[in-house]
């Protein structure tokens, strides 16, 4: 079975169209460094939350707005995936960039207020936990918050080490892939947890923001439709991914310490 998941995340790397977030890998390490930093009282709040969703751990609920991506629910969500900026802009807009809040900046600060909110059902704060595992760790690929015109870079087709992708592939799984990142618990315990934001839904645009400043200035630079990546690029771009898979893990544990408290009544 290990052996068939491994070919699986493997075979994303050359899948042409629309690329998973990270792939599997990239959400599954998010989450158990997650989990890593939870105190005890949050971990029990996401344990009994877990057995609300059927899921096993933190690390799998991250993947499932990527597994049902095939359902009729999963196609709803499709939008919520991503959001774009103007390249003639440099901050978001809601108004301009997420209309209706369909977008992943807006469906992240929906489900934030739904764990927030201490009058909402076990059910509820379960539902909204699953989906924000994934929107907020969407939102640290940078190409998420990339740019309408190439799709996030889904549309620019590159060739690294003789294969061909999209950009968007490349950041998703290629980076990432390998046996060299660090074990979640070490990274966890060698990056001490930041202060909380004293108003999360402010917090996350700013991660959108700076998420789309990473795209403009590392992913897309020097790349255009046929590029071939060099080895120079890779080494740019691999601190950057590592820098967003640490962020994410931080930014969905002190939030989540932050509605466990709420229903606490701490």
């Amino acid at each position: 079975m290990r052996k068939l998941v491994s070919i699986f995340i493997i075979a994303l790397f050359f899948m042409p169209g629309k690329s998973m977030s990270w792939g599997f890998q990239g959400h599954e390490y998010i989450g158990n460094v997650t989990w890593a930093y939870l105190s005890p009282e949050a971990r029990a709040w996401v344990s009994a939350h877990l057995e609300r969703v059927d899921e096993e751990s933190l690390a799998t609920m991250t993947t499932w707005a990527d597994r049902v991506r095939g359902t009729e629910e999963g196609r709803w969500m499709g939008p919520l995936h991503f959001a774009n900026i103007p390249p003639d802009e440099t901050e978001m807009d809601m108004e301009r960039d997420c209309p209706n809040r369909r977008c992943v900046v807006g469906a992240a600060k929906d489900s934030v207020a739904i764990m927030m909110d201490p009058n909402a059902t076990e059910q509820e704060q379960a539902e909204a936990l699953r989906v924000f595992s994934h929107w907020i760790t969407d939102m640290h690929q940078p190409l998420h918050l990339g740019f309408a015109r190439d799709r996030g870079g889904n549309s620019i087709r590159i060739t690294y080490r003789d294969r061909e992708t999209n950009l968007h592939s490349f950041w998703d799984t290629v980076i990432i892939r390998g046996k060299d990142l660090p074990e979640p618990t070490a990274l966890a315990a060698s990056n001490p947890l930041p202060e909380g934001a004293s108003d999360w839904s402010a917090a996350i645009v700013s991660w959108a923001n700076d998420a789309n400043m990473l795209a403009r200035e590392y992913a897309y630079d020097g790349v255009e439709q046929g590029s071939v990546i060099d080895e120079e690029y890779v080494q740019r771009a691999r601190p950057i991914v590592r820098k967003q898979l640490l962020h994410a893990a931080q930014r969905m544990a002190l939030i989540i310490e932050d509605a466990a408290a709420v229903h606490n009544g701490s």
